[in-house]
């Protein structure tokens, strides 16, 4: 069985979200039939300087941007949470909501400035959460992407969920979020601060002396309630305040989006990989605490493993559902899960042509005991499986795959559980149809008789794959040699993942709340609850594929040929 990425994905039969022991009804998912769904995943995103690296703007210094283009399709204001999640291990970077009224669009850029600090900017007025600010120096609206997974983060991926919408246009939120013609002519919705206080933690009261009903409270109550408080509002005939109640999203996002160097002015762009019916349940989470906070219903969620897990019941709510399990769904052969990847490859330097492939593995985050873990990274807070001399994959040794033996002084725990390292076994053809010599691990493609396939690994979560030691984006994770003789040609590349796969959560009785504020003490933090991973490794990526006209280089140009796969 084929399947092709960057086509409409689906999770491909029923599953009951009790039998992976959380609460919630049974999922039946169809294949999409177009580009639209409730999870988006970009499988590669990109900022600073390119090959050469030289400055196109004098304060960000932005030679290579990454866009987002994100179309509510629906009549319904959405809730939508954008993160991107850094290439050296999928940690969570950068996040926020974005709240769209019916028919919105919303797009931007991610940069990178010339103190390497990362931002994403957007001249579009829709509600973000947090909201956008100002910055004099870069002289527009950013969101700045913070130090603590920094380091790494220049190139990554990005996944973008539907969170819910209101259960009809009459609710607080979807007023309040609603773009209405202002004195200058000019479209903007109602009140940003007005839907921003419904991302605060806990429900809780918004003063000491306030007491329910609603105008005493903010915040996330449940899955699908949160509370907007009523204010001393600009805009008094409108009913700002009160209760917010949410339904599933449905399938409405379209999500698309370019790389583009800014120098030579290559861009190349797409569909991202959307997925039909990821969640049939609202998924409302404060912005304010994650989980090394102790809150299971925070910033983390959704991901790709599902909702988050609020514990508390709210008084006067119905408390929201919790769906969990998604993650080993989308590991299946039917939606991302693969075993090996297709793709053309070449490298041409009489016609300008360079080509890179982008092997992206979403998720693998949620294969990590995420406590350990954190621990284990140190100040630079950044850990890349290696590969020894030996060609074996070397681990963190304070987060390993299997525990030190029972004695040992200290004793150390396992806690990665990841498909990477992924080890790639190519078969590489040219156009007669031969396969390529093997040099010390490395690939020579030319005429030759078919021998034996080479053998590398992907340390990353984001890799880029270069052919001939040339590369489109500037940059190297593996390495193709190929002979300029015979420059183009097709690679399989069959995957094999580590063994002893396991998809790691958190028990939802653990959930501390309301949470503290700051990191609590490591015994008092939730513990992860790991069980087996099934499927296949879930794989997404492209070729991109560049010509340089050297002699018209306003004639230059670049395109994606998307992978395929077989399962």
């Amino acid at each position: 069985m084929t399947k092709q990425v960057f086509k409409p994905l689906a999770l491909a039969a029923a599953v009951s979200a009790a039998s992976l022991g959380y609460t919630g009804k049974a999922v039946s998912a169809t294949v999409a039939t177009s580009d639209l769904g409730d999870l988006a995943l970009v499988p590669y995103y990109m900022v600073g300087r390119g090959p050469g690296g030289s400055v196109s703007s004098v304060v960000s210094g932005e030679d290579w941007v990454t866009g987002i283009h994100i179309v509510n399709t629906s009549d319904h204001t959405q809730v939508v949470k954008v993160r991107f999640r850094r290439a050296t291990d999928g940690m969570d970077a950068m996040d926020f909501n974005i709240v769209m009224s019916p028919k919105d669009v919303y797009a931007g850029y991610i940069y990178k400035d010339n103190n390497s600090k990362i931002y994403w900017t957007s001249t579009d007025t829709t509600c973000t959460v947090p909201l956008k600010k100002f910055d004099p120096v870069q002289n527009r609206d950013v969101h700045a992407m913070q130090p603590t997974y920094r380091k790494g983060a220049d190139s990554g991926y990005v996944e973008i969920i539907a969170m819910g919408q209101p259960v009809d246009e009459d609710q607080p939120i979807a007023v309040a979020a609603k773009h209405v013609k202002q004195s200058d002519n000019t479209f903007k919705p109602l009140d940003c601060k007005a839907v921003f206080d419904n991302f605060e933690p806990d429900g809780r009261t918004a003063a000491p002396t306030a007491v329910p009903p609603v105008a005493g409270r903010l915040g996330v109550a449940a899955n699908n309630f949160t509370f907007q408080p009523g204010r001393a509002s600009t805009n008094p005939i409108v009913r700002i305040g009160g209760n917010n109640e949410y339904v599933d999203s449905g399938n409405v996002l379209k999500v698309s989006y370019f790389i583009r160097h800014n120098d030579s002015g290559i861009e190349f762009g797409d569909n991202a990989v959307h997925i039909k019916d990821f969640l049939d349940l609202p998924s409302m989470s404060n912005q304010k605490y994650g989980i090394f906070h102790g809150d299971l219903n925070g910033y983390d969620f959704p991901d790709l493993d599902g909702t988050g897990l609020p514990r508390r019941a709210v008084v006067g709510t119905t408390p929201g559902s919790i769906q969990r399990g998604r993650f080993n769904l989308l590991r299946r052969t039917s939606v991302l899960g693969a075993t090996s990847i297709i793709n053309d490859w070449s490298v041409n330097p009489a016609n300008g042509v360079e080509m890179d492939w982008v092997v992206t593995l979403p998720g693998q985050y949620l294969m990590l005991g995420l406590q350990r873990y954190f621990d284990s990274l140190g100040a630079d807070r950044d850990w890349v499986p290696t590969v020894s001399r030996a060609g074996s994959p070397v681990e963190n040794p304070k987060c390993p795959r299997t525990p030190t033996p029972v004695g040992t002084i200290p004793f150390v725990a396992s806690c990665d559980y990841r498909d990477q390292p992924l080890e790639l076994t190519y078969d590489a053809y040219n156009r007669e149809e031969f396969k390529g010599e093997v040099d010390t691990g490395t690939l020579v493609v030319s005429p030759a008789p078919p021998i034996a396939s080479a053998t590398t690994y992907l340390p990353k979560v984001a890799n880029v794959i270069t052919f001939g030691g040339k590369s489109v984006l500037g940059q190297s994770d593996a390495n193709v040699n190929a002979d300029l003789g015979e420059p183009y040609g097709w690679v399989q590349a069959r995957l094999t993942s580590r063994p002893n796969l396991n998809v790691c959560g958190w028990r939802s009785t653990e959930d501390l709340s309301p949470p503290n504020r700051g990191r609590p003490p490591a015994s008092s933090l939730p513990t992860a609850r790991c069980t087996p991973a099934t499927g296949r490794v879930p794989v997404i990526g492209f070729a991109a594929w560049s010509r340089n006209v050297a002699a018209n280089p306003d004639a230059s140009y670049g395109r994606i040929v998307e992978h395929s796969y077989t399962s």
